[in-house]
């Protein structure tokens, strides 16, 4: 899995839900989106944590946590201002994970780089 390879060390499951960002190179999103953030957020509980454009390849760990967690991405870049991204039409805006997997949550400029889209993986990979 191509996003595998762009988080920080080995991937080891368990322990708790654990999430990966990914950029698309699909429409040269790299180029269009420079600035996001994906925030996580526990549904149900208290815990939060985000990864940046700043620290791209940053892996989240939840202390022990499954279940569904909402999901917030911000981004900006040359052509259009800091926004609030919506999900691509077949994607979930939140996303769920076990205990004993990682999940992904995928950026992608549209096609003429004046917009951003996101998508969410669920329990993308697991242990078992």
């Amino acid at each position: 899995m191509a996003g595998v390879a762009n988080v920080k060390g080995n991937l080891e499951l368990g322990g708790g839900a654990q999430f990966w960002a990914y950029i698309s190179p699909q429409n040269e999103t790299s180029k269009f989106v420079t600035k996001w953030e994906v925030r996580l957020e526990q549904k149900d509980g208290n815990w939060s944590d985000r990864i940046t454009s700043d620290d791209p390849t940053k892996m989240l760990q939840t202390p022990g946590l499954s279940g569904t967690f909402w999901v917030i991405v911000t981004a900006s870049g040359p052509l259009f201002q800091e926004k609030k991204l919506t999900p691509v039409s077949w994607s979930k805006p939140d996303i769920g994970c076990n205990s004993n997997c990682a999940a992904m949550v995928g950026i992608v400029a549209t096609a003429d780089g004046k917009d951003a889209n996101y998508w969410t993986v669920w329990d993308a990979v697991c242990k078992q």
